[in-house]
């Protein structure tokens, strides 16, 4: 299974499944259909006559599925356990919590001031060159870290991969979002004690050489508010994000020792690795920090996202 081409369908048609069935009902406006990236895709078009031939066979809409009844997002995380090993269904589980907490400011903007009272999520938050991120809850035993992520105002094309698989849903902004096909294996010879040696843009791997030749874009497309997908930890992509751009990130386990960030411009590429493998200097560099905090949360605040 190709872990691009799959998911991107899949998320694309959910979004768009959801919107036909409240055009249907009534409370959505019929032209939105129209704006979504799965508009036009063969899929999107039978689902549109299937969605058509059952109202004219039943009279009626289709019954939607019951709610969450007297729930919040919270709740449902706290008794959530995501199996990532299997993918597809990871991602569903996944796609759906995070539009759901998006959709769902109060239980949101919780989540966000009691960072502040959790010390053990606070030194969990970062500050990186192309984005900040909160860490809103973390049972990683369970197959579940959520965070928040805020773009910075530098952008670049960098292709990265990560170490674990992850389903994000845009809140705010957004970004033009290039999913990349490599010829060959980073990892196939497993963990790689020299790549510690080459953390930085400043001091890239020179073992590199040739390594960005080996690969080409395979998917290219505009995620805004609204857009959800879920990517494989094997996957490289890029985001190259707007001001001012939010999205919810919920990931799964690690699955590798080490990802890999790959600058096109340069020609060059460099190595992360989890918070314990990591020197002392880079975790003080990128530790967020209660007055940090505060100032996002003020911008998220700015920005309506809660």
């Amino acid at each position: 299974m190709s872990p691009t081409r799959d998911l991107v369908g899949t998320s694309d048609l959910d979004i768009f499944a959801d919107t036909l069935a409240d055009v249907a009902a009534g409370r959505r406006p019929a032209d939105e259909l129209d704006r979504l990236p799965a508009a036009d895709s063969p899929l999107a078009l039978r689902l549109r006559r299937a969605y058509g031939e059952t109202l004219a066979a039943g009279g009626g809409p289709q019954p939607e599925p019951l709610p969450h009844q007297g729930e919040t997002v919270i709740d449902y995380l706290d008794r959530l356990t995501v199996d990532w090993s299997d993918f597809e269904r990871a991602g569903e589980i996944t796609r759906d919590v995070v539009h759901r907490l998006a959709d769902d400011k109060e239980s949101l903007r919780k989540l966000v001031y009691d960072v502040e009272n959790k010390p053990e999520l606070l030194a969990m938050c970062e500050r990186h060159q192309l984005l900040d991120y909160i860490v809103l809850y973390d049972a990683l035993d369970r197959g579940v870290r959520l965070r928040l992520h805020i773009s910075t105002e530098d952008h670049f094309d960098r292709p990265h991969d990560h170490r674990f698989s992850f389903s994000s849903r845009i809140v705010a902004g957004g970004y033009t979002h290039t999913w990349y096909h490599f010829d060959g294996d980073l990892y196939a010879e497993g963990p790689d004690p020299e790549a510690r040696r080459y953390l930085s843009r400043h001091n890239p791997d020179p073992r590199a050489e040739g390594v960005q030749e080996r690969l080409t874009p395979h998917i290219v497309r505009r995620e805004e508010p609204g857009s959800c997908y879920t990517l494989h930890h094997s996957a490289l992509h890029t985001t190259f994000t707007t001001p001012d751009t939010v999205s919810l990130f919920l990931r799964g386990p690690v699955e590798k020792d080490r990802s890999v960030i790959m600058d096109k411009a340069e020609g060059t590429l460099w190595w992360r690795f989890g918070r314990q493998d990591e020197p002392e200097e880079r975790r003080r560099q990128k530790a967020m920090g209660l007055d940090a905090y505060r100032e996002i949360r003020e911008r998220l605040e700015k920005l309506g996202v809660i």
